[in-house]
């Protein structure tokens, strides 16, 4: 640019949202709508399920609900991401994705966030929280338990 033609402001990168459709989207929208994490039930045998789907693993009904649920449980697997594709991220970098086994049973995958790359361990007690991102889709994060509180 000449001395005489302002540089354009550096434009801020929007992380991409998905687009759930089917039970997935069910899934989503009952987060975004209470901002509580919801799993699916059997309505047949109780048995939790996630991710969602039409049938029952246990006894095959298409009877199902999404039930709220604590969010708490610990932390079962992990990466931790040193590269994305996506430059909205690149601030995040590196960032922990984590996959969480709830109290209910189910796991799920978000991000963890707070914790010091050198604190995280498997077993870590921790919580998800969804973070509406839109009118469709909740962003799932992970964060760590204090152990002082209690129940």
């Amino acid at each position: 640019m000449s001395a005489t033609t302002p540089e354009p402001a550096p434009r801020a990168a929007k992380k991409y949202v998905p687009r759930p459709e089917g039970h997935n989207l069910t899934f989503h929208l009952a987060a975004v709508r209470t901002g509580l994490l919801h799993i699916q039930r059997c309505n047949a045998c109780g048995v939790w399920r996630h991710p969602p789907r039409t049938y029952c693993p246990a006894c095959h009904s298409p009877e199902f609900t999404f039930e709220a649920v604590s969010g708490r449980g610990t932390l079962y697997s992990m990466a931790v991401n040193h590269f994305t594709v996506d430059a909205a991220w690149l601030p995040e970098v590196p960032f922990v994705t984590a996959v969480v086994e709830l109290e209910e049973g189910p796991r799920v995958v978000g991000a963890l966030r707070g914790v010091p790359l050198d604190e995280v361990e498997l077993g870590l007690a921790v919580v998800v929280t969804p973070e509406p991102r839109g009118d469709e889709f909740a962003f799932l994060w992970v964060d760590r338990v204090d152990q002082s509180s209690t129940r």
